[in-house]
């Protein structure tokens, strides 16, 4: 399953995460942060905020987005199918927050209570912890201006970079290849990359692969051979060496010690 662009029709994950780092990725679901304790740098498209305790970010489909933590930070992440949010699903495809940082739960405090509520039901039972979301998205969207979708962003290098390379990072990609399928000159690409998406174009498609790997490992009893090279790594040497670096762990020793449910993204 690949985790940043795919059309995830049956898509319903709701989980702790602590210290959240993350590149800028897409996919055709909904993602929804709420802080708990610290502060967190989140960007959407070509906006920036530090959000903190009690303040979430509504993220629609196919919007760019990435996550930086700086110091320390603890929050309720869900990521979900337009479809489990059955009064907003025509909603989230034709149009978008003016602004998609939320400061609600500062002010109410059902909303707290009602993240709360999401988390704990999420193994329980799918269908409380996904009526708890609606009345989340309910809570949160009545105080939020929404415009029409923006189709510009389609025609943004950036945009088509991070498109393409989430479809394709299980294949073998290279910055030649790159830009004989987008038409752009492989040095201009390596620049956009380190510029606008604060990584190398090679350290990109690793993190996707390796946040690909890892979820394989957590969820799925599938052998550590065919993972890697499911990912799209060259050999085994490269997976081990790299996963070492951003899980510091071996993968065996990762999947005996993580739950089924545990952190979304590596940590940094």
């Amino acid at each position: 399953m690949q985790p940043f662009y795919e059309d995830k029709q049956d898509e319903f994950r709701c989980t702790l995460t602590r210290d959240i780092t993350f590149p800028a990725h897409l996919h055709s679901a909904v993602e929804l942060i709420y802080l708990l304790e610290g502060s967190l740098e989140v960007t959407v498209q070509n906006r920036t905020k530090r959000i903190r305790k009690d303040e979430a970010a509504l993220i629609f489909p196919d919007m760019v987005h990435s996550y930086l933590t700086t110091d320390a930070c603890l929050g309720i992440l869900c990521i979900f199918s337009p479809a489990y949010a059955r009064d907003y699903y025509h909603l989230f495809r034709k149009q978008q927050p003016e602004s998609p940082f939320l400061s609600s739960g500062t002010r109410n405090p059902d909303i707290p209570l009602a993240f709360g509520r999401m988390l704990r039901y999420r193994e329980l039972s799918l269908s409380v912890s996904a009526a708890w979301l609606n009345l989340i998205l309910s809570f949160l969207l009545s105080d939020t201006v929404l415009l029409p979708r923006d189709s510009t962003d389609s025609a943004d290098v950036g945009y088509r970079l991070i498109s393409y390379v989430s479809q394709h990072f299980q294949e073998p990609l290279t910055l030649d290849s790159l830009a004989r399928e987008l038409h752009f000159n492989k040095y201009y690409i390596s620049r956009v990359f380190t510029a606008r998406l604060r990584c190398g174009f090679y350290e990109y498609v690793n993190r996707l692969r390796l946040d690909y790997a890892a979820r394989q490992l957590r969820t799925t009893d599938q052998r550590i051979t065919a993972i890697w090279q499911d990912a799209g790594f060259e050999s085994q040497k490269t997976f081990n060496r790299n996963f070492l670096a951003c899980y510091h762990m071996t993968p065996s020793r990762y999947r005996k010690t993580q739950a089924p449910i545990g952190e979304v993204f590596p940590q940094s």
